[in-house]
């Protein structure tokens, strides 16, 4: 591996603020640069330095091979278990994960790099991890891509004000020099505009807690004429409210939805008859999860639909949440201000999940009759225009 560093790098390895704030841009470098932290000063006896991820398995998935490699041929101890290397003056090099917090108390260290940091719980820092700085008057950087305005958010603020324990950078993804302009205006066209900002160009100020932020009723809501190309979207909805979407390709990407069914306390056997009614035959893109799920009746969810006629499309695996949601953000408005999804203003219960539906924690907040409209929208918009899966044809 080059360890070359340019002139921004180098500067912000050679600052003196004790704890530096670096926001950055999807694939911006952050591992590779983290790494150069720890190794930026020289190592003394018996000393421990941390990077700490979200996760004890994103911390073996991401940096230890790489730490590995920059110590290859030297004297050192590597442990495989703990993810350690021990130096031949007893320094240690450890990369941890935020998810066992218990095992990161009552040790001293000497340099803490929190990899990702708007990813941990708020409390990690500054309960946890900042008092194993204190007895060595320590240092501590904190990298990682924005994910909203919270813990991360308000520690770059910080950075950016008079208070000299923490300074902050901001960096986009081309900046770090790691993609070509080409990688990112092909991200602009799979990413809708504000997750593009937030993941390429590092941009606090795009997140918000509305799961469809890109919607509009004044763009968004509008009477269209039907294509013959349509299909259903399937929320099932257990216990509680079953929904259907019915939608229509309009042109390769463009979409159109004129229909919705919703049904309390019922099963999909009476779901799979209103949806007979009003588009039998049709390609469904319903939760992967009724695969194997039953609704009051030894068959699946998705063998009923079958059997009612029905050609039933699905992932293997529920696609995550952070998925369908760019994915839907991405056709209601992308990088380059195009719209390509449009709703009937009679869809009244989907216009609702729409501008109501919120997330907290990085979760979408359900209640008894919210989100299952949302739910049975994004299931076909992220099977068939989805960034992984975009461009998805079918014969009609």
């Amino acid at each position: 591996m080059d360890w070359t560093i340019d002139a921004t790098r180098k500067e912000i390895l050679n600052d003196k603020t004790r704890y530096k704030i670096l926001s950055c841009g999807r694939r911006w470098g952050k591992s590779f640069f983290s790494i150069l932290y720890l190794l930026s000063k020289p190592f003394k006896p018996n000393e421990r330095r941390w990077i700490i991820f979200p996760t004890y398995r994103q911390a073996k998935m991401v940096s230890w091979s790489i730490l590995k490699d920059v110590f290859a041929g030297k004297q050192v101890s590597i442990n495989e278990t703990e993810l350690s290397i021990t130096l031949d003056n007893g320094a240690k090099i450890e990369l941890k994960g935020a998810d066992k917090p218990d095992s990161l108390r009552g040790v001293s260290t000497t340099m803490v790099v929190m990899d990702e940091y708007a990813f941990m719980k708020e409390n990690v820092w500054g309960e946890i991890i900042q008092p194993t700085l204190a007895e060595t008057q320590g240092t501590a950087l904190f990298v990682g891509t924005p994910s909203g305005l919270n813990h991360f958010y308000d520690l770059y603020v910080k950075g950016q004000s008079t208070n000299s324990d923490y300074k902050s950078w901001q960096f986009t993804t081309l900046e770090g020099g790691f993609i070509s302009e080409e990688e990112i205006e092909n991200a602009k066209k799979n990413l809708d505009k504000r997750t593009f900002d937030q993941e390429y160009l590092a941009s606090f100020l795009t997140a918000a807690n509305r799961c469809a932020y890109n919607f509009s009723r004044d763009i968004h809501c509008k009477v269209m004429e039907k294509s013959s190309r349509m299909f259903w979207g399937v929320d099932f909805g257990v216990a509680s409210y079953m929904t259907a979407i019915l939608m229509c390709e309009n042109t390769a990407d463009e979409v159109y939805v004129f229909d919705e069914i919703g049904l309390q306390n019922s099963n999909t056997f009476e779901l799979s008859k209103m949806m007979q009614e009003k588009g039998r035959g049709l390609p469904v893109y319903p939760d992967p999860a009724g695969k194997a799920r039953t609704s009051n009746s030894t068959k699946s969810d998705h063998r009923i639909l079958q059997e009612a006629g029905f050609t039933v499309i699905s992932k293997k695996a529920n696609p995550t949440q952070k998925d369908r949601l760019n994915a839907l953000n991405r056709m209601l408005e992308d990088a380059r201000g195009f719209n390509k999804l449009f709703i009937n203003p009679n869809c009244k219960n989907l216009i609702r999940d729409l501008e109501l539906c919120t997330l907290e924690n990085g979760q979408i907040l359900k209640t008894e009759t919210l989100s299952h409209f949302l739910d049975a929208l994004c299931y076909p918009i992220d099977y068939r225009y989805g960034f992984k899966g975009q461009g998805v044809s079918i014969e009609w």
